[in-house]
């Protein structure tokens, strides 16, 4: 269509500062374009779909078969750009999400643990990369943060519970066993969990100040490599003026179950890699208290 003419058809659309051929090509969804030149000034066409084009890539809307948005975003104040695919590329884009979304269901189905911790992040980090509609990929999202938020509260209750049965332990032992001074031992039920240990050396130096503690909370097989070790200590002051030290002491067994150990004054928490070597390290933790007079 000539230049001229084509510009007086009511509601066309033209991209601000582009400069088109003349003549150009008019596309027009809805009323034939010989329709729109016989009435160009008609105010219903501003109702149609009408655009200079520099070149369609179809010959009919027929050939696009899908249309899949990737990306929807602002370039400038009143404007937005959509990022699509079509054809072959928008059912490979499908089938790539399709997938994606069998394996988020197998996740949503996994028990909670460290190997769904993992899978959660690496899921996480795939789907920020995934090429797939910008409205699935929103879904999916909600999907990851509704799997995140229940794992979660899962942990905060795991560690809620761990915390009481860590403090349980310590004091059930003393209350059997009222004339030990000394509790050298694991948490039976406990995991790697680092709040519990110290919850529960927190509660003797409160309410048994006088006693001597080493705990252990594992999470892993014993005799294998691999896995964590929680263990902390709690010296009193009658064993402190004897040459005890809690740093001293946790240091000689981070030496057996590997990691490093760090606290102020009573206490020392710290974390080994080897829960394999608890045993050996309870061993070593008590052949410590062996040069004091407890």
């Amino acid at each position: 269509v000539a230049l001229e003419t084509a510009r007086q058809i009511q509601g066309v659309r033209a991209v601000f500062g582009e400069t088109y051929p003349d003549p150009v090509r008019v596309v027009s969804v809805g009323v034939e374009v010989e329709e729109l030149l016989r009435d160009p000034g008609n105010e219903a066409w501003r109702q149609v779909s009408v655009e200079f084009c520099g070149g369609t890539h179809v010959a009919k809307t027929g050939d696009i078969k899908e249309l899949i948005i990737l990306e929807e975003s602002g370039i400038a104040k009143g404007i937005r750009r959509i990022i699509a695919v079509t054809g072959e590329d928008a059912h490979d884009v499908q089938r790539e999400a399709d997938l994606f979304g069998e394996r988020l269901g197998r996740l949503e189905k996994m028990k909670h643990g460290s190997e769904k911790e993992a899978e959660v992040k690496s899921v996480q980090q795939e789907l920020n990369q995934l090429n797939i509609s910008a409205i699935t990929k929103g879904r999916f999202r909600e999907r990851v943060a509704k799997v995140v938020k229940a794992q979660l509260d899962e942990q905060k209750a795991v560690q809620k519970k761990e915390m009481k049965l860590a403090t349980e332990a310590v004091t059930k032992f003393f209350d059997k066993n009222k004339d030990e001074k000394v509790f050298v031992g694991r948490l039976p039920g406990v995991g790697a969990n680092s709040k519990a240990v110290g919850e529960a050396l927190n509660s003797v130096k409160a309410k048994m100040a006088k006693k001597v503690v080493y705990l252990f909370a594992l999470e892993g097989e014993e005799g294998k490599e691999g896995g964590k070790v929680v263990h902390g200590c709690y010296v009193p002051e009658e064993a402190s003026k004897q040459g005890a030290s809690a740093t001293e002491w946790a240091s000689t067994v981070s030496e057996v179950v590997g990691g490093k150990a760090g606290g102020k004054g009573a206490t020392c928490i710290g974390n080994g890699t080897n829960p394999g070597k608890v045993d050996e390290a309870v061993e070593a933790a008590t052949r410590y208290l062996e040069r004091f007079k407890l």
